[in-house]
């Protein structure tokens, strides 16, 4: 249950961290895109920030310049092929996060079943004397349930946060890449 928690917590900062706007869209390349396109000046500057640029966006705009000499649906299938993998790459960690989620009642249901296997053992041995037994078996049962929902309720809403925040960024991604595309192919 603790490793759980902790690659949770793990995961989360680094996605967190990595899917700073800035990171995925920083603000000088699309300050360009929202500037004046038409201008040969802005696109070279646009061309010449992209390339060396690592971000999500600097690699999708690449791919759009890159390919700027085939047909218009040519160069789109090439984008969302690029698209895919970034996004992919955005993704990266929620899997792992989702498991968390996943296991962490599975897990708490083991120790549920294990502290209850402790109650039936020592009423075999003890008899129904001491309930003093009886209640530490039920204790172990209930905090097991209890640390497991807690691990699945506290790694399912930072989940749902960084899907959502990958779904808006690529939205945005998206809004720029078809800008440029658009102004391109005038």
């Amino acid at each position: 249950m603790a490793l759980c928690s902790v690659a949770g917590v793990a995961f989360v900062l680094e996605r967190i961290w990595a899917l700073q706007h800035r990171r995925v869209m920083p603000p000088a390349l699309t300050a360009l895109i929202n500037g004046q396109l038409n201008e040969p000046t802005t696109r070279a500057q646009l061309q010449q920030r992209a390339a060396h640029d690592r971000s999500v966006l600097g690699e999708l705009i690449r791919t759009v310049l890159g390919h700027a000499m085939l047909a218009k649906h040519e160069n789109v299938e090439a984008v969302q092929a690029v698209a895919r993998q970034m996004v992919g790459r955005l993704e990266r960690g929620l899997t792992t996060l989702a498991l968390i989620v996943e296991l962490g009642p599975l897990l708490g249901l083991l120790g549920a079943v294990s502290g209850m296997v402790r109650v039936f053992g020592d009423v075999a041995l003890h008899g129904l004397r001491d309930p003093a037994l009886i209640s530490k078996g039920i204790s172990e049962a209930l905090i097991a349930t209890f640390a497991g929902l807690a691990v699945a309720i506290l790694a399912l809403v930072p989940h749902m946060y960084l899907r959502r925040r990958i779904e808006n960024l690529t939205l945005e991604l998206e809004r720029h890449v078809n800008e440029v595309i658009t102004h391109l192919y005038r």
